[in-house]
């Protein structure tokens, strides 16, 4: 088996800016979808369609099944994966959710997630790390992972960006909050403060 450990890929994804602040996570999914193929053309009628599908429902962003969820039911595997196997982000919010808003965002969740597993989207538990990326990437799998978008603005929200490729240094990335194109990478050795949200990791891997 050929060892890729180190290596350099760059897969050549293209760049959808996210035309609302809660729409990262399909903006970030319709780059994954349109670069393995699908016969989508992306707009903000697909976006929005995503969302609705995707979103968390007590707060406007969208959760790793949700993507997973709309990516799956348009013909692609997916696969889910967190460094906590529980809800998303749930005990990181901002104010801290509590009483119905918290009851509706578990409702959700594992809605979503038996959604997800009737039509085959794999589930995985463990860190993120940048070989699990490298093995993703090579496999002609697009990974969705979650930051924090204090990294690309002034706000203290988690974030949805693509990873496009990574090498013995830079782990690069398409983030839909960008105006426009941009070359963005992130140093494999802050890898794990970007990766994930006040310590709450998410993925997505999407492929064919």
């Amino acid at each position: 088996m050929y060892d890729n450990h180190g290596a350099s890929i760059h897969l050549k994804i293209p760049f959808y800016r996210q035309h609302y602040d809660f729409t990262c996570g399909p903006a970030s999914l319709m780059m994954a979808m349109k670069y393995l193929g699908g016969d989508l053309r992306l707009g903000t009628d697909l976006e929005i369609d995503c969302w609705r599908e995707g979103n968390l429902v007590a707060v406007m962003g969208t959760g790793r099944y949700g993507l997973a969820y709309s990516a799956a039911v348009r013909g692609f595997s997916a696969r889910a994966s967190s460094n906590t196997g529980g809800l998303d982000f749930v005990d990181t919010f901002h104010p801290p959710l509590s009483g119905p808003d918290l009851a509706l965002l578990r409702d959700q969740f594992y809605e979503r997630r038996t959604r997800c597993r009737r039509l085959g989207v794999r589930e995985r538990t463990g860190t993120i790390t940048a070989e699990i990326l490298r093995t993703s990437l090579f496999s002609n799998h697009v990974p969705l992972i979650v930051t924090n978008s204090l990294f690309f603005t002034r706000e203290d929200l988690p974030h949805w960006v693509v990873v496009t490729g990574i090498d013995d240094r830079f782990l690069y990335i398409n983030n839909p909050s960008d105006a426009r194109p941009r070359k963005r990478k992130i140093g494999l050795d802050t890898l794990q403060e970007v990766v994930g949200y006040r310590g709450a990791q998410s993925m997505v891997e999407v492929w064919r």
